[in-house]
């Protein structure tokens, strides 16, 4: 290999340790740069899934559709979606648009106990292809230390998706935060994209943290914050028995298990409390603290299994296992975002009553008015329960952001840009503000007009804002979550910070692309706000300073934005380290002085919304018939008089939520459909349905919840078909038989699930895990030890001992 060979591959290896472009090709002669840009392009493309890109874009537009009450376009069965089952709320990149489902005036949420037994038939898969491996053993790039950055603030490139070079060994890719593996001895190692695993080993996930494990098969486990797993087998074959058996501790986890035409193949995620196991499935894992789990199924089947008694769980549905108890009796799950109305034991989210329990996960201080995503489940007796809510944004209602210079600062209130505004103790008041500074304020307008600041902060002008997990730190940078920041005897470090701790980082973008800290603050775990000025390299994705962001529906771009301009983004860093913007506004430095917020309109001759009174001119641009009364946002500038001229008044339309949830069809007449808990559903000329609806097919109903209450069903997707066991054959009675039929169970050990149609049901046999669906005539439980669970009966006898009986 000649010097220049050697030189290349020092480059490459550096470029992989995530030192930036720059960096490595300063110096390199100019044969070897192109190369090198080569290089850095490749290791930048992301494995990206189309299947999941396409249902963030069909969940975008349903959303839209759905504020617009339109209908969604037809789409060609290869375009349908095929076994995706539930589009999750768990954010970051699919957040877009989001999954959507049941409204308050059809009230269908007293939905279905577990589908276990039966057989759900769902589309095959096929596994997704990775790129070519690197050899086995140590990372495929040198560990990122942070001390060869030299502060620039590129972030550590993406690396191209690594697949396993054996059965044995599992690939971590797209690392983000601090992720670390456990060796057999015990020591934990900081990992990078490319490290290899095998059985016996464990990783684990900080905060802001997540890292997927790719096996030689295809199969996938994404691990998310906060998460711990163990290898505890491994043998991924691609053709003859595959085995992959994990152990998750705590945290949350998503797995994509590739098919397997080998009976002997079996993929399972084993915790403290219960055990589950499936083929080709996707399927979702939460463990928490407590060592509560839930495992939500999104495709296929998967068997959960404690204490001797297994519960299968198909696409929609979801089960709990509680701590030294058997699993609960699968429920279907719903899913969506929406308004927070109340709060407490008992939620209400876009009109819909939740109850939380001691696991529930609230993610940033969610309060009335803002807007949250949920994951949850729908009980047997109509209860729902939430599982997961994680706030998307705060209230946008009389709320007020502006920017100015402060002219006058007092204890209980201060002058900016001619507005005065009150403070008090629980105003977020960045220290070594003085009059004459820009600062950028933000709060809630009183019923009177008040403003009551909520922060006042230094201006971002050429900077950045942003809460990160630490990665490592050096004398003269720190990594955090993968953005590289310079320090220098002018940054202020909060003293005891280490690496794994979570921290607020600000400072200034400076012209050589640095990133230099002025502060460094330890905030708590759980993401925070952000927000920086820089220039769009991309728009789709959105990339600013280098930065990935995630982008919802509701999240406000200004129109005209191209790559190259210089744009203002704020929004939050989500749990699991995704950057979701909230705001993305074209920024112009010659005029600073600015406002925006959402109010009632009080008056429109003159104007007063919210309280507060505005000017208006022949440039002023009126969006949509406007009345007193109207929800708005108002966009101006704030004039040197004190002012507010208004350049924007446009009415928003506004929704309070959408959601999505599985069920089952009961019965298909004409243009409606019957579901099994006996609700109607009216097809309209709106709605979109994908795939033939019929009796026993596993469905997702999609919509939003308008304002009065009114839900506009989007769109039907089938997801699967059940298979009804074959209806026993009576035993011989004295009596006639009942009309409708009735079921006889005599065996024992057995996990059944039936749909009652009127027909009575004896239970004979011992030691049965049984779910009896819709309404049934009398149920006759003569065995023992039976586990049964009952949706609707006209009488229930219990003749015999030690039987659990959950229902009516």
């Amino acid at each position: 290999m000649s010097q220049l060979d050697d030189l290349l591959e020092e480059r490459l290896a550096r470029l992989e340790a995530g030192e930036p472009l720059e960096a490595c090709l300063a110096g390199l002669p100019e044969a070897q740069v192109n190369s090198l840009r080569k290089a850095a392009l490749l290791r930048a493309v992301s494995d990206a899934d189309p299947v999941a890109d396409r249902i963030a874009a069909e969940r975008r537009e349903l959303v839209r559709l759905a504020k617009e009450n339109k209908p969604m376009a037809s789409q060609s069965p290869s375009s349908a979606p095929t076994g995706k089952a539930r589009p999750r709320w768990v954010l970051p990149v699919a957040l877009a648009g989001g999954a959507f489902g049941l409204c308050s005036c059809m009230m269908i949420l007293s939905l279905l106990a577990g589908l276990a037994g039966l057989n759900l038939l769902s589309p095959e898969r096929s596994v997704a292809q990775n790129p070519t491996p690197v050899h086995e053993g140590t990372p495929a790039s040198p560990k990122a230390t942070g001390e060869s950055n030299q502060g620039l603030s590129t972030p550590v490139p993406t690396a191209v998706a690594l697949e396993a070079p054996d059965p044995q060994t599992a690939a971590l890719n797209e690392p983000h935060g601090v992720v670390e593996v456990q060796a057999s001895d015990g020591t934990w190692t900081k990992v990078q994209a490319g490290t290899m695993v095998k059985a016996g080993q464990r990783v684990h996930t900080g905060a802001l943290s997540r890292v997927i494990l790719t096996f030689y098969d295809g199969s996938q486990a994404r691990l998310g914050p906060n998460s711990e797993v163990s290898i505890d087998a491994l043998d991924a074959q691609k053709s003859g028995p595959r085995v992959v058996a994990l152990t998750q501790w705590v945290g949350e986890s998503d797995h994509d298990v590739a098919t397997s035409s080998d009976a002997g193949s079996r993929y399972e995620v084993n915790t403290p409390s219960g055990t589950g196991k499936a083929k080709g499935t996707v399927f979702h894992v939460f463990v928490s603290t407590t060592l509560l789990v839930r495992f939500d199924v999104d495709e296929g089947a998967v068997e959960v299994t404690s204490l001797n008694v297994t519960v299968v769980v198909v696409a929609g549905q979801s089960t709990i296992i509680v701590a030294g108890q058997a699993p609960q009796p699968p429920v279907f799950h719903i899913s969506g975002e929406g308004e927070v109305e109340r709060i407490g034991t008992n939620w209400r989210i876009a009109g819909q009553n939740f109850r939380t329990h001691a696991d529930t996960v609230i993610i940033g201080d969610p309060q009335v008015g803002d807007w949250v995503a949920f994951e949850g489940r729908a009980l047997l007796n109509g209860t729902r329960v939430a599982d997961k809510i994680v706030l998307l944004h705060r209230r946008f209602e009389n709320t007020f952001a502006f920017v100015g210079t402060v002219d006058a600062i007092g204890e209980s209130e201060w002058t900016i840009a001619g507005r005065v505004v009150r403070v008090d103790e629980v105003t977020r008041i960045e220290p070594g503000i003085e009059v004459g500074d820009l600062v950028e304020v933000k709060g809630g307008i009183a019923q009177d007009g008040t403003l009551w600041a909520a922060s006042i902060q230094p201006v971002v002008t050429n900077g950045f804002r942003f809460t990160g997990v630490v990665q490592n730190i050096t004398s003269e940078a720190w990594a955090v979550s993968s953005i590289s920041v310079t320090v220098n005897v002018s940054t202020t470090i909060e003293p005891g910070i280490v690496v794994g701790d979570v921290v607020q980082v600000s400072g200034q973008i400076l012209e050589d692309g640095v990133w230099l800290a002025q502060t460094i603050r330890r905030v708590p775990a759980g993401g925070g706000p952000f927000e920086m000025v820089g220039v769009a390299t991309s728009l789709d994705p959105w990339i600013v300073n280098g930065i990935e962001l995630a982008t919802a529906d509701w999240t406000e771009i200004d129109e005209g934005i191209e790559v190259g301009d210089k744009v203002k983004v704020e929004g939050r860093i989500l749990a699991d380290g995704t950057w979701l913007a909230e705001k993305i506004k074209l920024w112009d430095e010659d005029e600073p002085v600015r406002f925006a917020f959402v109010g009632r309109v009080n008056s429109i001759n003159p104007w007063v919304v919210g309280g507060i009174p505005l000017a208006v001119d022949d440039n002023t641009e009126i969006k949509g018939e406007i009345a007193v009364g109207d929800r708005v946002k108002v966009e101006g500038v704030v004039l040197p008089d004190g002012t507010w001229l208004a350049q924007a008044i446009k009415r928003l339309d506004r929704n309070r939520g959408c959601f999505s949830f599985s069920t089952v069809i009961r019965g298909v007449d004409a243009n409606q459909i019957v579901l099994f808990d006996g609700q109607t559903v009216t097809l309209g000329e709106g709605v979109t349905v994908e795939g033939e609806l019929n009796t026993t097919a596993v469905i997702i109903i999609f919509g939003c919840v308008r304002e009065d209450g009114t839900f506009i069903i989007v769109t039907i997707i089938v997801i699967g078909q059940i298979e009804l066991p074959p209806t026993p054959v009576p035993q011989p009675t004295t009596a006639p038989p009942p009309s409708t039929g009735s079921f006889d169970i005599t065996e024992n050990n057995q996990t059944l699930t039936l749909i009652c149609n009127g027909n009575s049901v004896t239970i004979r046999g011992n030691d049965n895990h049984i779910t009896l669906l819709g309404n049934c005539g009398s149920v006759t439980i003569r065995g023992n030890s039976n586990w049964v669970s009952i949706q609707s009966a006209t009488s229930v006898t219990n003749t015999g001992n030690n039987n659990t009986i959950q229902g009516p």
